[in-house]
């Protein structure tokens, strides 16, 4: 059954806030990926799906609390660019926070044969190291339940660690937020239950400022994508001192029309 809209309170950057004070109070560090640390920790893990605005959030609310994440980025996502500017702007923001970017990989609906998928994660893997000029460590699949990718859950894969190894399925106690609900115990009753390796996965564009329901958060994050290229178009034509015409009027910043 869906959730009842008061559900949605969960999916807040105060919500998320709180999941992390929770932690910390109860003696977790943080750690990342290929890592093997001693006593109670948790794997902070975000999938970048849709919002690098989102993802920048809480990558500064983390910082905040001391804790340290994987933001994994993709890199032929339909909902955000790498290399336009502003995107650009807001991973190197992500990055000097002290956390790590990883590779979000979409498999598709494909059937991999190892050779394919490896190939494949390297060339992505390239074109990520040499965009954000750091080395990549870590792959994360998207949507691997349409592909066959999860046959593939050796602790690497192309010489990076494999966030769906084998390893940690069996040695941590999972949450994810998929589809902006929980479907499975809610993250802060796994954090509530005191195991002492959590391995928790986040997508940024479900944590709003305000609680919502899930395709609301999709679409506030892709209109105001949308509503800022387009400012961006007004402002460089005002900037050119270039007359900006829409439906028979001229328009300037702001909405204003003449």
């Amino acid at each position: 059954m869906p959730p009842e809209p008061c559900a949605f309170s969960d999916f807040t950057i105060e919500a998320y806030r709180r999941n992390l004070i929770s932690l910390r109070d109860r003696g977790y560090s943080a750690a990342g990926f290929g890592e093997n640390p001693v006593g109670r920790h948790v794997i902070l893990r975000h999938d970048v799906d849709i919002s690098l605005h989102r993802a920048r959030d809480l990558a500064e609310v983390e910082a905040k609390e001391g804790f340290r994440s994987t933001f994994f980025l993709m890199t032929r996502g339909r909902f955000y660019s790498l290399p336009e500017p502003e995107c650009f702007a807001l991973v190197q923001q992500i990055s000097a926070l002290g956390h790590e970017i990883g590779l979000h990989f979409d498999s598709g609906t494909d059937q991999w044969s190892a050779k394919d998928l490896t190939a494949a994660i390297s060339r992505e893997k390239h074109f990520l190291e040499d965009l954000v000029d750091q080395p990549i460590k870590s792959v994360s699949y998207h949507n691997p339940d349409m592909s066959n990718v999860l046959q593939f859950n050796d602790e690497r894969i192309a010489g990076l660690h494999n966030a769906y190894s084998a390893a940690l399925r069996r040695d941590y106690v999972y949450c994810s937020d998929s589809n902006g609900y929980w479907r499975f115990m809610p993250m802060p009753e796994v954090i509530a239950a005191g195991h002492d390796r959590l391995y928790l996965l986040t997508h940024p564009e479900w944590w709003t400022p305000t609680p919502m329901p899930p395709r609301d958060r999709i679409a506030r994050a892709i209109v105001g994508r949308a509503e800022a290229a387009m400012q961006d178009y007004d402002r460089i034509l005002l900037d050119a001192g270039r007359v900006n015409i829409g439906s028979g009027q001229r328009i300037t910043i702001g909405g204003a029309s003449s």
